[in-house]
């Protein structure tokens, strides 16, 4: 009985102090614990960065479609319809009986504005050469400082011209009224009046004037058909001197011609000044178009 219980704590004994395997000084079951718990642990960080890669990419392609989408809109729509719509003021709309209109051609849009917003860091890592990324925002800066500078001008030259319009237009009413009293003048104190050739001219301008020109753009006309068919006829006849309403008349007429090829010469700047806008623009759009925005 007592050996049977000796052979038994041997055993337990034996069993207790027996020496475990290890790996580098830890168990096989712990070093396997702390080897599984690093590589789940490493591939949470790099499925998150993965992930985070994945959704960065999505984000860059999102960006960069957005980008060309308006970048595209600016260079095959907005710009060629500012570029035609300049050559047509300089061409057509704008002129001296037309006047100016009250603002210059635009595009609505706000393209401008979010293209610009658009330039940062990660926009910039879309495009494969920086060279490109920089022309790019760099006339989409000059257009919109452009568009500013276009509207800046033609506001100034509207002012201009039209403080010339009103000048002329004081000045008609009392001209035509000075006209007219030199042909009641006539018939009251010359009896051959109807014979007198400066009678016929001005009494046939006051007729072609309340008939074809009063309450018209016919500023031209008014100018080439009235005053100075009189103008020339006053100084050939030497009546501006020797007549006292010839000379109203005249000095009258003198200063509306002084009115007159002043703002003749404002219209002619304004057409060249909205040519250069349109060569301007004409040599932006062949910059963007040779951009690459890929």
């Amino acid at each position: 009985m007592n050996a049977h219980v000796s052979e038994i704590k041997h055993d337990l004994n034996k069993h207790l102090n027996k020496e475990e395997d290890t790996f580098l000084g830890a168990t096989y079951d712990t070093a396997f614990t702390v080897i599984f718990t690093l590589i789940i642990f490493i591939s949470g960080i790099l499925i998150d960065r993965w992930l985070k890669s994945k959704n960065e990419k999505a984000e860059l392609k999102k960006l960069k479609d957005y980008f060309n989408n308006q970048f595209n809109d600016l260079k095959t729509n907005i710009v060629p319809e500012l570029i035609k719509a300049y050559k047509k003021s300089y061409q057509d709309v704008i002129s001296l009986d037309n006047g100016l209109p009250t603002s210059a051609p635009k595009i609505l849009t706000n393209t401008y504005d979010r293209l610009a917003n658009l330039e940062s860091p990660l926009l910039f890592k879309t495009f494969k050469n920086s060279t490109d990324f920089n022309i790019a925002f760099s006339q989409i800066d000059f257009i919109k400082k452009l568009m500013n500078e276009i509207d800046e001008y033609h506001s100034i030259s509207l002012n201009r011209s039209s403080a010339l319009r009103i000048n002329i237009a004081k000045l008609d009413t009392p001209y035509i009224g000075k006209l007219v009293e030199y042909i009641e003048i006539q018939r009251n104190t010359n009896i051959h009046h109807t014979n007198d050739p400066t009678f016929q001219l001005i009494s046939g301008k006051i007729s072609h004037y309340r008939q074809n020109i009063a309450g018209k753009r016919n500023l031209t006309k008014y100018y080439k058909e009235i005053i100075r068919p009189i103008q020339e006829h006053l100084v050939q006849t030497n009546l501006f001197r020797t007549d006292t309403t010839c000379n109203e008349i005249a000095e009258m007429g003198k200063q509306i011609s002084h009115k007159f090829n002043e703002l003749r010469l404002i219209f002619i700047e304004i057409r060249l000044q909205y040519r250069t806008f349109c060569q301007i623009l004409d040599r932006t759009k062949t910059k963007l178009e040779n951009i690459n925005t890929e």
